[in-house]
């Protein structure tokens, strides 16, 4: 007999932008205007998504963070 296997065995899942925002609604988050803009220009940039996420951290980053 073989155990029960609970989620995804450690492996990741990707949401989409759409599910993430009825999440996101869900739970009472908003975007800013300036995120939202950021986030619209990055789609319809043609960077890839490492370029995307890498540059939506560097938005975030703290600006005494080390880089």
């Amino acid at each position: 007999m073989s155990k029960a296997q609970s989620g995804t065995n450690g492996a990741s899942r990707v949401i989409g932008s759409k599910a993430f925002a009825a999440i996101s609604a869900v739970e009472g988050l908003k975007l800013s205007r300036d995120s939202r803009a950021r986030l619209d220009r990055l789609r319809s940039s043609s960077l890839g998504g490492d370029e995307r996420r890498s540059a939506v951290r560097e938005a975030y980053r703290s600006p005494r963070a080390p880089k």
